[in-house]
């Protein structure tokens, strides 16, 4: 038996369906590289599916699988953001995005540096 502890579970802030991701993961696929078929050919290299999948992924017919999906947010910032705003968890889109900026910002200190040093 469960104890009712009195707290809530988290849903999905809005109302998600396999179709509307789809559409909102081939939009995010298709604002990274467009809709080409050199498109098609880096969703099938990340990802190791058929041509058919990864153009059904770009044009928003299907959704991906769970580890198809997580191999997509690995290589694109976009869908990352597509999952964390599906989520509920929109607001560490930002926080992934200055982790990066803070990254660029040491690495181009780092080269100041050794310039000055030289």
């Amino acid at each position: 038996m469960v104890p009712i502890s009195g707290s809530k579970l988290r849903g999905p802030p809005t109302d998600l369906s396999d179709a509307l991701l789809a559409h909102m993961i081939g939009a995010a696929l298709q604002a990274d590289l467009g809709g080409t078929r050199q498109a098609t050919k880096t969703v099938m290299r990340w990802t190791h599916v058929s041509d058919h999948t990864a153009r059904s992924w770009l044009n928003g017919h299907t959704s991906p699988s769970s580890l198809h999906l997580l191999e997509l947010a690995t290589q694109s910032q976009t869908v990352m953001a597509v999952i964390l705003k599906a989520t509920g968890y929109g607001g560490l889109e930002l926080a992934h995005d200055l982790a990066v900026v803070e990254n660029a910002l040491e690495e181009a200190l780092a080269r100041v540096k050794a310039l000055r040093d030289a």
